[in-house]
């Protein structure tokens, strides 16, 4: 069986994951796209072979699809989700699943009343072999008690789109759900801390960088620094820190060089890049889980929710500085 994909938003995610069902990905073919942008969808449909669409519920409900991927901006995630979810079409969706934790809620609301999983979310970095290898190595023992994380999230530069609410809301969500996943519990406290010192190269709207400190459960501290112009990269640190050792992130590089000017590494310059077989890897599971019929699992709708309680914390916290209480409801049994 191949699985019939239809894609919605053709923006820059979008069309890296155009490449990789073209590419990498086996037991699917993307035959439908979709985009509010005509001249955009008609060009990626004509060289993918695909049909194009500019109305995604009607996309959604083609015969053409057998399954949903969505790429398009946050604001529109929930309609489109619950489109697919009333046509009884799994869904993958990038992240977040909805700006804010009130629509997420709804989306958790139909699955439960389904009665069973029928999204996967784009939280990628589960899928990458060096977070999957630091959770080995907390899940171990060897590192004893954990206390302390250390993160660093570091991008190049941004657009002049960003705003300082995206530094909590589309930047820190992949800390926060990849500490829930390497300790298995939750997120209770947020603030958001503001350096008096910003980056030249920030644009004039925005603080650049920010330091966001969580507190989980057990009392595990965590600080993540988010450098959005730092200028030389993309570049993405986690530091465990035990009472019996210490596991940091490499840089995962596949060979360095060694000359007169020193010893030196390429640098990723992308998300795409860095995390391309963490990209590759989620994508094949959503698609083996359509094909083979099996019930989504992976990073859930109820992981996107709780991302979203925290983001909404942490904009409260943007705003006044002060530290504020994550509080979270009791989790469905559909998800446990």
């Amino acid at each position: 069986m191949t699985v019939k994909i239809g894609l919605i938003g053709l923006g820059m995610i979008g069309r890296d994951h155009l490449k990789r069902f073209h590419h990498v990905i086996s037991g699917a073919q993307v035959t439908a796209v979709c985009d509010i942008n005509h001249a955009a969808a008609d060009a990626v449909a004509s060289e993918y072979g695909a049909t194009a669409f500019y109305d995604a519920e009607e996309m959604i409900h083609s015969e053409l699809v057998d399954a949903v991927f969505i790429c398009s901006i946050g604001p529109v995630h929930k309609a489109q989700i619950l489109a697919a979810f009333n046509a009884g079409k799994p869904v993958f969706c990038e992240k977040p699943l909805t700006p804010t934790a009130d629509e997420s809620k709804e989306i958790i609301d139909a699955e439960v009343k389904a009665g069973k999983r029928l999204l996967q979310l784009g939280f990628m970095r589960r899928f990458d072999p060096g977070y999957q290898a630091l959770k080995q190595s907390i899940e171990g023992g060897e590192l004893g008690d954990i206390m302390l994380i250390h993160c660093a999230h570091r991008n190049p530069s941004v657009p002049e789109s960003y705003t300082l609410e995206m530094a909590v809301n589309d930047s820190a969500t992949h800390e926060i759900d990849i500490i829930r996943y390497l300790l298995n519990e939750n997120i209770t406290s947020v603030r958001v801390d503001r350096p008096r010192k910003k980056t030249s190269r920030a644009l004039p709207h925005l603080q650049d960088p920010l330091i966001v400190i969580f507190e989980t459960e057990s009392g595990v501290r965590i600080d993540d620094e988010l450098f959005v112009n730092c200028h030389y990269g993309y570049d993405i640190r986690c530091e465990v820190i035990g009472e019996n050792a210490i596991v940091a992130l490499t840089e995962q590089q596949f060979i360095s060089t060694r000359s007169l000017n020193g010893n030196a590494h390429h640098i990723a310059q992308s998300c795409m890049e860095r995390f391309a077989t963490a990209y590759d890897r989620e994508v094949q599971h959503f698609v083996d889980s359509v094909r083979d019929k099996r019930e989504m699992s992976g990073p859930s709708s109820w992981d996107g929710y709780v991302v979203a309680l925290v983001c909404d914390a942490g904009l409260a916290s943007l705003q006044d500085g002060e530290k504020h209480q994550v509080v979270i409801p009791e989790q469905p049994a559909l998800y446990r």
